[in-house]
């Protein structure tokens, strides 16, 4: 890509991508998907960086002064990444559908390995459910959450040749983006996955409840708090903008869990801004800055300062910590272990 044809805007918004697809590339050179489920937990975010890449290079060539050869999506392609992409949505639903989405996902999961099990291990429940990943035991993800990220999934198929397919354009845009370059990632991270079911009981019981929603929020926090934050090295703005489109998600559900759980969980809404949302989830930075509010050597450009009136490393640690609460606040409403819940110091 000519970079130099782009005006100063368009060139802030290119170098926010090239910062995720560096996330992404980073992903596909480090994580063994046989190893772990980190890639199917990303998923969603592979969506937002891909999907809204795509809808800027479309914008860029149809510009009047920027004429770019680039690739765009097929039919297939289209599916895909619109459907990876809404399914970061579920945490902007209403509470009761977020568990109605997630409990036909568990009973799917629990339906399926039933009908595969022996008979007598299918009478007395001795099979597993769902598979958790954890980072160094911190509980990371759940299989019932990949489920629902991943599109047209089937426990059934190889599901793992469709994503490669439908990854080939990513690779082609970490190409275009001059993206190619691995970030410094912790190396004392190690990757786990562990089944419950049957002898191994779920470490919030086997019967799905609120109690499983509850852990599934906690588990996507989590992968945000160490699978990108921490383990990701380097500070990129793609950090902020995992953690902000969760943050703001999530402001709207804490209200409604603690009406029906009659429990008081906590999230500090001083940094909800819609303008700010709308900012993370597309690369459309003309909408929020002109030329002149550019701020060069701010890892988004201003954006922040524009919208907060703080720098990237405020907003960004601030919103970091507000996630880190809730995730502890939700492992003690559920009893759980504190290896399980955040890493020790």
């Amino acid at each position: 890509m000519d970079v130099d044809k782009l005006n100063s805007v368009q060139k802030a918004a290119y170098l926010l991508i090239k910062q995720d697809l560096r996330y992404i590339y980073t992903v596909m050179q480090k994580i063994n998907p046989n190893e772990s489920n980190y890639i199917p937990s990303m998923l969603p975010y592979l969506g937002v960086v891909i999907d809204g890449a795509e809808d800027w290079l479309k914008a860029v060539r149809n510009s009047s002064k920027c004429k770019l050869f680039v690739p765009l999506f097929n039919e297939a392609e289209t599916i895909f990444y619109e459907e990876i992409r809404n399914s970061i949505k579920m945490w902007q639903k209403d509470y009761n559908k977020i568990y109605t989405l997630l409990e036909k996902a568990y009973r799917i999961s629990d339906n399926y390995f039933g009908s595969v099990c022996k008979p007598i291990a299918k009478m007395l429940k001795l099979y597993d459910v769902y598979g958790m990943n954890d980072i160094n035991g911190v509980i990371c993800g759940n299989t019932i959450l990949c489920y629902y990220y991943t599109p047209f999934f089937s426990y059934s198929e190889n599901n793992g040749m469709y994503i490669k397919l439908m990854s080939i354009i990513s690779g082609q845009y970490i190409k275009l983006f001059d993206a190619m370059a691995d970030l410094r990632v912790n190396s004392t991270f190690q990757f786990h996955d562990r089944d419950y079911g049957g002898f191994i009981k779920s470490p919030v019981g086997n019967v799905y409840n609120d109690k499983f929603a509850l852990l599934s929020i906690l588990c996507q926090i989590n992968f945000l708090l160490y699978g990108v934050d921490k383990w990701i090295i380097n500070e990129v703005p793609t950090k902020l903008r995992f953690g902000y489109l969760l943050y703001f998600s999530l402001i709207n559900i804490i209200g409604q869990i603690n009406e029906k759980l009659s429990i008081d969980l906590s999230i500090n809404q001083k940094w909800k801004s819609d303008k700010f949302r709308n900012a993370m989830a597309h690369y459309k930075l003309g909408i929020v800055l002109k030329e002149s509010e550019l701020v060069i050597d701010d890892l988004m450009f201003g954006l922040t300062e524009k919208l907060f009136g703080e720098d990237y490393y405020t907003v960004k640690t601030s919103i970091y910590k507000e996630l880190e609460g809730l995730a502890k606040q939700i492992g003690e409403y559920l009893k759980l272990p504190k290896l399980m819940v955040y890493l020790q110091q």
